[in-house]
C-alpha cells in the first residue's frame, strides 16, 4: 500500500490552488527515487509511464518489487476479443484492464518466477507482462505449427539462470500418448521423449531436486529425470506423518481454489464459454502450493477465453539477454 506521506504529496501537487507547483519533469531529481521506493506494483507502473527521468529513478524500487513475497497470485484474462485488451485482477482482488500486444494470438505454457512462457505464431519466448521484458527460445519443429490441446510446462529456475530447463508435455494430436520436450538453457535445438497411452488429463507440473513432475486428474504421477532422461510413472501417496519424507510440494486445497474462483466472478461472470487456463507454483513454507491447469479446449477454439495465474514480478534484463 503507498505511504500516506506519498499520496498527500501527489494529492497537494494536484490542488488547483498551488499555483507555485512545478511542472512533473522539474521536480528534484534527489526526490524521485524516495517516492519511488513507496509504491506498490501497480503505482509504480504509472510512476514509470511519467516521462524517462522517472523511469531512470525508480530502477532500484523495480528491483525491490522484484523481490517481494506474494503468497497470492494474480491472474490475467486475454484472448477474449483476440486482441490485446487483457484483464488483470490482483491478489486483493482489483481488476484493471492492459494493454499487452504480446499476448494477442498467443497461449501461455507455463507461469513461473514472474515469467509467462508464451506460444504464438510459430514463435517461442519468456515475458513479463509488467516490464515488457523478454527473452526467445527456439520452437520444437514438430510444434511450430500446431495447436496445443492439452499441455502443461514448468522450468528448472528462471530463464534468466544459466541452470533453466524448460519441459513442455502435451498431448499427440489425436492420440492417448504424451510428448515430451526439453531443452537447456544455451541449446539450439529440444529433445522429444514419448509417452505412450496415458489417457488422463495434466492439471498440475512442478520441478523438484532434478526431476520434472506432472500430475493428472487422477492422482497419478509423471517423473522425468534429468540425470538419465528416465519416465518413470507412480501414485501420489500422502503422508500419514510429518516424519516422513515427502516432496515440499502441495495442491491447492479446496478453501484456496474457492477463493481464487471468487476473485475471478466478475470477471469470468456466469458465462459458459471455456477458460483455457495455465496454473503456476506459488512459493510457501513448508511447501509451494501448485495451482491447477485447466485446459478446456484448443488454443483456437471458437469461444474459448485463456488465463495464467502468475506471481506479480517486475523482472528487467539486459536489450543483449538471449536463450
Amino acid at each position: 500500500m503507498p505511504d500516506a506521506n506519498v499520496v498527500l504529496f501527489f494529492s497537494r501537487l494536484s490542488m488547483r490552488d498551488q499555483v507555485a507547483a512545478r511542472e512533473w519533469g522539474d521536480l528534484p531529481s534527489e526526490l524521485l527515487p524516495s517516492i519511488a521506493d513507496r509504491l506498490g506494483l501497480i503505482e509504480l507502473l504509472r510512476f514509470r509511464g511519467v516521462c524517462k527521468d522517472w523511469n531512470s529513478a525508480s530502477s532500484t524500487a523495480s528491483a525491490e518489487v522484484e523481490a517481494l513475497p506474494d503468497s497470492k497470485p494474480w491472474f490475467l484474462l486475454y484472448g477474449e476479443n483476440n486482441d490485446s485488451q487483457c484483464t488483470l485482477v490482483t491478489g486483493s482482488g482489483k481488476q484493471y484492464s492492459i494493454t499487452i500486444p504480446e499476448m494477442d494470438g498467443a497461449t501461455c505454457l507455463a507461469s513461473s518466477h514472474g515469467w509467462l512462457l508464451l506460444f504464438r505464431e510459430g514463435s517461442m519466448f519468456f515475458f513479463c507482462p509488467f516490464s515488457r521484458a523478454k527473452i526467445e527460445l527456439p520452437v520444437p519443429c514438430q510444434l511450430a505449427h500446431r495447436e496445443f490441446s492439452e499441455h502443461a510446462a514448468v522450468l528448472s529456475a528462471p530463464p534468466t539462470s544459466k541452470d533453466c530447463v524448460v519441459c513442455i508435455i502435451c498431448r499427440a494430436e489425436q492420440r492417448e500418448d504424451l510428448e515430451l520436450y526439453l531443452i537447456h538453457r544455451g541449446a539450439n535445438s529440444w529433445s522429444k521423449h514419448k509417452l505412450d497411452s496415458f489417457p488422463n488429463k495434466i492439471e498440475h507440473a512442478a520441478y523438484h531436486n532434478g526431476v520434472f513432475y506432472y500430475f493428472d486428474n487422477m492422482n497419478l504421477m509423471v517423473c522425468f529425470s534429468l540425470e538419465d532422461r528416465s519416465i518413470t510413472f507412480g501414485k501420489v501417496r500422502y503422508p500419514e506423518s510429518p516424519k516422513e519424507r515427502c516432496l515440499p510440494l502441495r495442491f491447492s486445497s479446496s478453501r484456496e481454489k474457492r477463493e481464487m474462483k471468487k476473485r475471478l466472478e466478475s470477471v469470468l461472470g456466469d458465462d459458459e464459454c471455456p477458460v483455457s487456463t495455465c496454473g503456476t507454483i506459488v512459493p510457501c513454507h513448508p511447501a509451494d502450493t501448485m495451482i491447477p491447469y485447466e485446459n478446456t479446449g484448443k488454443a483456437k477454439e471458437p469461444g474459448t477465453r485463456k488465463g495464467v495465474w502468475f506471481q506479480p514480478r517486475f523482472h528487467q534484463i539486459d536489450e543483449k539477454q538471449s536463450w
